[in-house]
């Protein structure tokens, strides 16, 4: 891994900050450039190019026939499901819907001066499309934590894309996981073609309002290039983990932790922040102990090496400082009082608090979603939630001792900006059809 000494060198937090993180939508001209071609023929041939993109790039026997998942497929998967593997998905299931119910919003209207009625109400979106991922470690998780809140808003329509294996197959997990949530509408299709799908249309796949779910960055250009055809939740890159600790943690742990972050992917991110030189070399021990007995061992390898690093800090409050800075997806804080830390941290898409808390537990079944910003977006986003499916519209009502009172003022407004039609409308509920 890395290693980072903000006492020698002489650079700031923010220069440090760039060092260990990653644009979740990283600027590649070439590879946007493809992907605006995809989705702009998906909008023109539909099916047509969907099931091309899909034979070029998943499935040599793909058609149109065979793009949706048969409801018998889905439930046979449930159903020949392992006991234990089924067990563990539902309560999954259990304990992020139990999480999410309780945001459920309500809506709001209150009297103001001159009987006049102002408010808000909230309504579900009415169809969302979900991507799940399934390459080398497909995420029958993913689809829980994107569907269960949508759920839980009350989203009637929820499709989803998976991209299929060679032999045109879905996902066991991923089809037993949409069993069990209820799910029947699933495509074995990915890629930019099954985003640009979901965002017009296509004679076997109807457009939703909405997509959500993560990908990579082919992905990630498509959700960009159809956003406003359709709503999208946000860009979602390599995954994240910091871990700010102090001198009294656990060495094991933390190379657990870290062991852990870096299995995703070649190009996740694993840091450690910390004032203590002795737990780094500690950790540093422990990391090559773990890997002799791991199954993603190359992997984990590869990306500690490349997007791994150890950051030795001046103190925890800089630690603290440069943790902001980089606002990470998952943040695991591993000191002696977690709980006084927390406070002070602004940024992060999930806060771990403890030492008794890895960030698996979120990625599998606290509660929470585990979509979560990622590319330092946690400075201006949050992880997704009920209210990432639903909409608030505003409620205005008012009376005509209302407009007597504050007419003049709206109509005074209107003429500022030169729209006499603004005005004449109010003045017309005035009595004053001049």
């Amino acid at each position: 891994m890395r290693l980072i000494n903000t006492r020698e060198e002489n650079l700031e937090l923010a220069v440090i900050a760039d060092k260990i993180s990653m644009p979740a939508v990283a600027l590649e001209p070439a590879a946007q450039a493809e992907v605006i071609k995809i989705v702009r023929r998906v909008f023109e041939e539909r099916d047509e190019a969907v099931v091309e993109y899909s034979r070029d790039k998943d499935w040599t026997e793909a058609s149109a026939a065979t793009l949706r998942v048969s409801e018998a497929e889905i439930r046979a998967a449930a159903e020949t499901l392992d006991a234990a593997d089924a067990a563990a998905l539902r309560a999954a299931i259990e304990h992020v819907r139990e999480f999410h119910q309780q945001h459920v919003p309500g809506d709001h209207l209150d009297a103001a001066e001159y009987g006049a009625l102002l408010g808000w109400r909230y309504t579900p979106i009415e169809s969302v499309g979900v991507y799940v991922p399934a390459g080398t470690a497909p995420l029958p998780s993913s689809l829980i934590m994107a569907v269960v809140p949508a759920q839980a808003a009350g989203v009637s329509r929820i499709a989803v894309v998976t991209p299929p294996a060679r032999d045109g197959s879905a996902n066991p997990g991923i089809l037993a996981a949409a069993g069990l949530l209820g799910i029947t509408e699933v495509y074995r299709v990915g890629g930019p073609w099954a985003i640009a799908a979901l965002a017009r249309g296509t004679q076997t796949i109807p457009a939703v309002d909405k997509i959500v779910g993560p990908g990579n960055i082919y992905v990630n250009f498509a959700k960009s290039a159809v956003a406003g055809v359709v709503g999208i939740d946000g860009f979602y890159g390599p995954s994240e983990v910091v871990i700010l600790a102090d001198e009294q943690a656990d060495p094991r742990l933390i190379a657990a932790d870290l062991a852990a972050q870096a299995e995703h992917a070649s190009d996740s991110i694993a840091v450690l922040v910390t004032p203590s030189r002795a737990l780094m070399e500690r950790v540093e021990a422990s990391l090559a102990e773990l890997l002799r007995n791991l199954g993603r061992a190359d992997t984990i390898r590869r990306c500690l090496d490349e997007r791994g690093a150890m950051v030795l800090v001046r103190s925890l409050e800089e630690g603290i400082e440069l943790v902001n800075l980089v606002a990470p997806e998952h943040l695991e804080l591993a000191v002696a009082d977690p709980r006084g830390l927390l406070p002070k941290i602004r940024n992060a898409g999930c806060i771990l608090v403890g030492a008794d808390t890895p960030t698996a537990v979120s990625d599998y079944l606290a509660g929470p979603s585990h979509i979560l910003p990622t590319g330092r977006s946690a400075r201006f986003s949050s992880g997704l939630g009920v209210l990432d499916f639903m909409k608030r519209s505003s409620v205005v009502s008012v009376s005509p001792e209302w407009l007597a009172h504050n007419g003049r003022h709206v109509e005074r407004l209107a003429e500022m900006e030169g729209l006499q039609a603004h005005a004449r409308s109010v003045r017309m509920r005035m009595g004053d059809d001049g």
